[in-house]
């Protein structure tokens, strides 16, 4: 298989075992955690028409109860990965940092032996990820042109290659693993592990059973390890009804990420983020010591944000910095250098002419990425509401849908806020008195940037 042609990989449908063989080893899984002492008293997983597995109450769940304890003796952590003959092998002649590693390296070892203890864990796993993007074909990654998913595939296929090649030539005996045996192993760890914070359970780690709850926030159930540090414990944050799914958090991720690597995007995504790329505008003063201000390869070059529809996030406080100094005018600049040499925060709107221009260098970089798409966002709409997609090519399209809405949020932010710019004072102190807010999502950044602008203006 080349990463890059995934068609390669043969179908779902051959790499499925049948029910049968399936419902046999989630008993067996079962039976090795219980006896091992795991307790899972009030559990059930049943499998979806869909053939996926979600995690039911089997009687109701009260708030604070714990319903599942995993034993540490039946945790993958990043340890037992380490200490195993292929985890030295790797330490002593590559020493990566890359927590994954380690862990579908184990993995790999764990399922060529007949006689693994983790037998019963591994023969659980998922055979193939077919809702995940590295494998779709050429006429669902078509669906995607104008996505940044698509940059983030091209790096997790390069990556893949490059790790897989980097072990198989300085770890001996690693070549006896194929590069599909280990994405599989990679997708495997990276979709489902846990990253502990307790006495030696720090670092990523496998919890069989707990990796099979579905993902939704907020979640039913909390997880920690227990202050002993021998069980992995989830609790209940809520009342759970007997027979209704309980779920788990895979935690704020964008739905590009949630995509890569989980095969699902999320409708109305509270943490979801859109991709911009900003530089200094053409032909702006000072080109070169704005370069150096801003750490940027060249003049020309491009810096990467990610951000939400949140004012106050960390990234977006970061983009707005970078804008106020790439367009900020030669007089600004030396009292915005020591700010940034010495690292003291983010940069406050300087004035009324510098932020006009922060907003039309945003606005520009919003409606290059929606040209990008082939598509508009009312021609998504509509497939959307046909039903004839399939499952890929549904996620494809929820996805650059909800990239569009959220650039197009970021449009209206600029054209708003530039128009107010401009508006008289008294009425833009009367828009601001009323009861309900006429800005919605940015009405933060209105009364904090553009209404103290003209206020000091």
């Amino acid at each position: 298989m080349t990463l890059t042609h995934p068609s390669a990989t043969p179908p779902p449908s051959e790499l499925r075992t049948s029910s049968e063989d399936s419902d046999q080893k989630l008993a067996t899984l079962l039976r090795w955690l219980e006896d091992g002492g795991a307790r899972l008293p009030k559990l059930h997983i049943a499998r979806q028409e869909n053939g996926e597995r979600s995690v039911l109450a089997r009687a109701d769940i009260a708030a604070g109860e714990a319903v599942l304890q995993v034993p540490r003796g039946h945790l993958i952590t990043l340890d037992v990965a380490k200490s195993s003959d292929i985890g030295r092998l790797i330490q002593s002649h590559v020493n990566p940092d890359n927590e994954e590693l380690y862990l579908a390296s184990f993995l790999l070892q764990e399922k060529l032996r007949p006689d693994s203890f983790w037998k019963p864990y591994v023969d659980t796993l998922p055979e193939a990820f077919p809702h995940v993007p590295l494998f779709f074909d050429d006429s669902e990654r078509a669906l995607l042109k104008g996505s940044f998913l698509l940059t983030l595939l091209e790096f997790q296929g390069y990556t893949l290659r490059q790790d897989h090649a980097l072990l198989s030539q300085k770890v001996p005996g690693y070549e006896r693993f194929s590069l599909e045996e280990f994405v599989w192993a990679r997708l495997s760890v990276s979709s489902r592990n846990f990253g502990l914070k307790v006495g030696g359970l720090q670092g990523r780690a496998l919890v069989p059973l707990a990796d099979m709850l579905n993902h939704r926030r907020p979640p039913d159930v909390l997880w920690d390890t227990s202050a002993d540090g021998q069980f992995f414990v989830m609790t209940a944050q809520n009342a759970v009804a007997s027979g209704m799914e309980i779920h788990d958090s895979y935690g704020a991720k964008s739905n590009d990420l949630l995509l890569l690597h989980f095969g699902f995007v999320a409708s109305d995504n509270e943490q979801d983020e859109v991709f911009l790329s900003l530089g200094l505008p053409e032909g702006t003063a000072m080109a070169s010591a704005k370069q150096k201000l801003l750490g940027l390869s060249s003049p020309t070059a491009r810096q990467p944000f990610k951000v939400p529809l949140q004012l106050e996030h960390a990234s977006t406080q970061r983009m707005f910095s970078f804008l106020r100094v790439a367009c900020a005018a030669p007089l600004e600049l030396p009292r915005l250098a020591p700010r940034l040499l010495t690292g003291l925060g983010s940069i406050k709107p300087l004035g009324v002419a510098n932020e006009e221009r922060v907003l039309r260098a945003l606005g520009a970089a919003c409606e290059a990425r929606l040209a990008a798409f082939d598509t508009s966002l009312d021609e998504d709409e509509r497939l959307l509401r046909e039903e004839t997609l399939s499952y890929n090519a549904r996620s494809c399209v929820l996805l650059r849908r909800e990239e569009k809405r959220m650039l197009r949020a970021w449009s209206e932010l600029t054209r708003t806020s530039l128009e107010l710019l401009r508006m008289p004072r008294a009425e833009l102190e009367r828009l601001a008195a009323l009861p309900q807010s006429p800005w919605g999502w940015f009405d933060r950044y209105v009364r904090e940037a553009v209404l103290e602008l003209v206020r000091r203006a």
